[in-house]
């Protein structure tokens, strides 16, 4: 029986072992040309990257994925971040409770010194001493280290976890801009994930604060729809997210409040933070604020072999209406009878059956550069509205090429996200992406967005 259990342990570790040992080479070539054969931006990035500056950067990054180990998901994201799209994302595809012994004691350790941490504590940059937020089981050196991957690192010195040893990296981020960096954080479980890490004062992403400072103070419970009165002329809604699963309750909050909508001067639309999901999911708000026909430039999908299946994925989740279903399978049924081409899936067309309700009278929509993707879908139309009135901040920028699928990475256990469809906006000089949607009023960081947009509705 011993000797059964000794081979049955031999397999197991042989097995965990060999799921970590993925090419990288291999990995990185797969998702470069299912990239440039299935993303529907790739015939126009590569114009504006030009052809040589994308063979380049590719190629740096290919020499870089022959040595990688347990980086190499950093060298794919950077991949994936030359074409500057945020429909372009990477997920995790395991189990993050469960730990593999065989890769956690092979992870390489970095030797940082006594004095070097002491120097760290004395920091008055971004580099110092930080402590996890949440149960402080963690305490990182947080230091400049530039080379191709990264130009910030978190080494763990201290760990209440048995399996988390001194020198461990907790993560790896590279700056996007002097308050953002982008990278891979190493979880619980020892596995990467890619992850965007923003540079406070005292803390970094938002979980990690600095040794000897107090956590900021937090912005309050996330609600997926929230409602009040502020006045007798204002009422105030809240939409967190597009998502297909908030549908209900959006739906839900604009009946309970039609006699209150249908009586009320103004209307707070407050979207800042939505970074989208499903367009029939803000179907309910279009009757309070829009005032006559709505022009929409439609929409071409790549049709390859690769994208009819990740389309074909999502005819079964529950969540998606019968009705947007049926719109599925009819788009699906051209794609097949036009491998290889962008197919129109959605005309330019003119809806004249938005009438225009009394009330309420104004709409000022709060946006801010977090608003994406089907949030600024809405605000296309929305601005066709002569109640609308868009305050805050430039959107994010993330329209022009959307309709997202999922692919699965060829030996990595993470899932790849990318766009299927290309606006035809972007033929008539409209395109959103990179500067995103400008608001009619500017409103200043730092001051209170709801006072100031009910003062500029009731004056």
């Amino acid at each position: 029986m011993m000797r059964y259990l000794k081979l049955f342990l031999l397999l197991f570790l042989f097995s965990n072992a060999n799921a970590q040992t993925c090419d990288c080479e291999k990995e990185l070539l797969h998702i470069k040309q299912f990239m440039e054969r299935n993303y529907a931006g790739f015939g126009d990035k590569l114009k504006f990257i030009g052809k040589k500056e994308y063979e380049k950067k590719a190629g740096e990054l290919h020499q870089l994925s022959r040595t990688a180990k347990e980086n190499c998901l950093l060298v794919v994201s950077q991949y994936l971040d030359i074409f500057k799209d945020n429909h372009i994302q990477v997920s995790a595809a395991f189990d993050a409770t469960k730990y593999d012994s065989v890769y956690i004691n092979s992870r390489p350790l970095v030797n940082i010194s006594a004095e070097k941490i002491e120097a760290l504590r004395r920091s008055t940059t971004h580099e110092g001493i930080y402590n996890f937020n949440f149960d402080s089981v963690y305490t990182i050196a947080v230091y400049r280290d530039k080379t191709p991957l990264h130009d910030y690192v978190g080494v763990l010195i201290d760990s209440k976890l048995p399996h988390w040893k001194k020198g461990m990296l907790k993560f790896e981020g590279k700056l996007v801009n002097d308050s953002l960096m982008k990278g891979t954080l190493y979880l619980r479980n020892h596995m990467p994930k890619v992850d965007w890490f923003f540079l406070g004062k005292n803390s970094i992403g938002g979980d990690w604060q600095r040794e000897g400072t107090k956590r900021e103070k937090s912005l309050g419970n996330y609600q997926p729809v929230a409602s009040k009165k502020l006045s007798g002329k204002t009422f105030y809604i809240k939409i967190s997210n597009f998502n297909p699963s908030n549908f209900k309750l959006i739906d839900s909050l604009f009946k309970a409040n039609q006699e209150i909508l249908n009586s009320t001067p103004n209307l707070v639309l407050d979207l800042r933070g939505n970074g989208g999901g499903a367009d029939f999911a803000y179907a309910p708000i279009l009757p309070y604020i829009s005032t006559g026909p709505v022009k929409t430039i439609g929409v071409d999908v790549l049709a390859t072999e690769d994208n009819i299946t990740g389309w074909k994925k999502i005819l079964s989740e529950e969540d998606i209406p019968e009705e947007s279903k049926k719109s599925i399978r009819n788009m699906i049924d051209k794609m097949e009878n036009n491998k290889g081409r962008l197919v129109n899936i959605a005309d330019d067309e003119t809806d004249s059956s938005y009438k225009q309700l009394p009330y309420p009278q104004k709409v000022a929509v709060l946006i801010d550069r977090y608003c994406a993707s089907t949030t600024e879908q809405f605000l296309l139309h929305a601005m066709q509205s002569s109640k609308v009135i868009l305050m805050g901040e430039n959107t994010d920028g993330t329209l022009d090429y959307s309709n997202m699928r999922d692919a699965s990475f060829s030996c990595m256990p993470y899932t790849l996200h990318y766009a299927t469809t290309r606006s035809r906006r972007l033929d008539i000089g409209q395109g959103i992406d990179d500067n995103g949607i400008k608001p009619n009023r500017i409103l200043q960081p730092g001051t209170d967005w709801i006072a100031e947009a009910v003062k500029i509705l009731e004056q």
